[in-house]
Order: structure tokens, then sequence, then C-alpha cells
């Protein structure tokens, strides 16, 4: 009676093992049936993945990132502090909101803001523009770059020339309350 439970378990194992592909991991067998001309060639621009979360940070998956500062870890995540770049450097940002909040009540964006941009006015000017994604159509000149305003699980990406001149470029998501909670950093041009 034990051997027959056994050998239930076996042939149940080895039925589940050849429903699985026989062991072929998911790359191996995109790589297999992938045609060559379906690849995407790298365009030279560094790209910045960054995650818009609920407690109103931009975050990334690796504290080990070419030019991006880290603060505190927030799970499996780190708290994006500041971005190096080299003067006219090509630079690609790419964010994603991950939230368990409907859009209404927590989306993100990633706006960029010129050298001399007062950051504070910028984001309390801003809260009223709900119409515009939360960005002051009068202000439009302090931007160098922004992305849309994402809900949970939405992505966009920007890519944009660093400005020549060195120097600090205040970065925030100006959804209502966002930058006043800590939701900013700085983009360094050195």
């Amino acid at each position: 009676m034990k051997i027959s439970k056994y050998f239930s378990m076996i042939i149940l194992l080895v039925a589940f093992t050849a429903a699985c592909g026989g062991g072929e991991t998911q790359e191996q067998e995109q790589e297999q049936t992938a045609p060559a001309e379906e690849t995407t060639a790298d365009d030279g621009v560094r790209t910045i993945e960054l995650i818009g979360i609920d407690d109103l940070r931009f975050v990334v998956e690796s504290d080990d990132i070419e030019g991006v500062q880290t603060g505190e870890q927030r799970g499996m995540r780190y708290e994006v502090e500041s971005i190096t770049a080299s003067p006219g450097e090509e630079l690609r940002i790419e964010l994603t909101t991950v939230s368990n909040l409907p859009p209404t009540a927590m989306s993100h964006n990633f706006v960029l803001l010129t050298a001399d941009a007062d950051t504070d006015e910028f984001a309390r000017r801003s809260l009223m523009a709900s119409e515009n994604d939360y960005i002051e159509p009068e202000l439009t000149d302090w931007i160098i770059a922004h992305t849309e305003m994402l809900g949970n699980g939405e992505t966009d990406s920007i890519t944009f020339t660093v400005p020549e001149e060195p120097g600090e470029y205040d970065f925030i998501c100006s959804f209502p309350g966002h930058y006043a909670g800590g939701m900013y950093g700085t983009l360094i041009v050195e």
C-alpha cells in the first residue's frame, strides 16, 4: 500500500516536470523561437528606471546603478536622492507607478526643472492644475522634461539632453502633496 502511494507521487512528479517544459527556462525557449530581426538594438542612451511608490518616493530596484545616489532602503528598493550626469548627455528616465490606491488618490510623474526654477513655487502653483496633470501651464518654461501622470501599473519614458551648464537641477513629483511629502531629488550635472 505504501509503495502504491510513493509510486503515484513519482508518476505525478514526472508528469509535472514534463508539463513544465522539461527543464528549459523561459529565456532559453524565447532564444530558440525569437527571430533575430525582432531584437532591439541598444541606442546608447543611459536609462534610469524609476519607480513611484505609495510612501511618496522615487525608488530603484538596485543601489548600484550608474550615476544614481541612493539613500534609505524601502523594502527591496532604494530611495533615489540624486542622479549624476554629464553636460549634454542623452538621458532616459522611465517611470513606473506601483500603488495599491486608485489613480485619483495616488499617481506619480517626474518633472525635471531648470536650475533657476523656484521649485517650491512650481509645486505650489501646480497643485491647482488638475486638468493639466498638475503642471501649471504658465510655468512650463521652468521644465526641462516631464513624464505623464501615471496610476498603478502605468509607465512612461522621456529622453532628454542634460543641460550643458553644470549645477543642480531639481526633479519632483507634482501630484498634490507629493513634493511636500518628500518626493523629490536632484540631477547633478558635472
